[in-house]
């Protein structure tokens, strides 16, 4: 199931040694090389120092009682660590970042995005169109598969196609038009029976 980052950040982080809370999700830290959290920035009154960091693969589960980890340990300085001071030098955040697509059209502004907590892989973003677009367009939503290039003040999107159909099919959407039928794909379809076939 994915999450909205809004809906994770401010979870409890609980120990599964005590069962009890330990700390709460501060702000992701993001790798923009492959827009993953790496590990998130922690707080609570129970830290005895600051910064503190839960590294996102020590995250056993994320659910309704918030991200799970081992124990206390989990939580850490970001002192010393190499590779995640280095992620954390990008200063790479999504919030509010232009999204444009390959024909350098502006498509907005990122407003959140939606992430899969198992893996903590960025999957969709959510962007708010600029304001003559927002008349037609409240949001939209991209996915991680649509992205180009990932840049410090923009992330470049594939921008959407439009295929010619087909003559028997643009006759099909015609019909459509004239007399809407809508197909219920929950729907189970049932036998015809005589009303259905005068």
């Amino acid at each position: 199931m994915l999450l909205a980052i809004n809906r994770i950040l401010g979870a409890p982080v609980m120990s599964l040694q005590t069962g009890q809370p330990l700390c709460q999700l501060a702000s992701p830290i993001i790798n923009p090389y492959n827009l993953r959290i790496v590990a998130f920035y922690v707080d609570g009154p129970r830290l005895d120092f600051s910064p503190a960091v839960v590294f996102s693969e020590d995250i056993r589960e994320f659910g309704p009682m918030g991200a799970i980890v081992d124990s206390v340990d989990n939580i850490m300085s970001p002192e010393g660590m190499v590779r995640l001071n280095e992620v954390i030098s990008y200063n790479f955040t999504l919030n509010h970042l232009l999204v444009i697509d390959d024909h350098n059209n502006k498509l907005g502004r990122i407003a959140g995005y939606i992430v899969d907590p198992v893996n903590f892989e960025i999957q969709q973003l959510q962007v708010k169109p600029g304001l003559f677009k927002s008349f037609t367009t409240t949001e939209l939503l991209i996915h991680r598969n649509q992205i180009i290039k990932v840049e410090p003040d923009r992330i470049t999107v594939k921008a959407p196609t439009i295929r010619q159909a087909s003559p028997s099919t643009a006759s099909i959407e015609a019909r459509r038009v004239l007399n809407p039928e809508f197909d219920n794909p929950f729907r189970q379809h049932k036998p015809a029976t005589n009303r259905d076939s005068n």
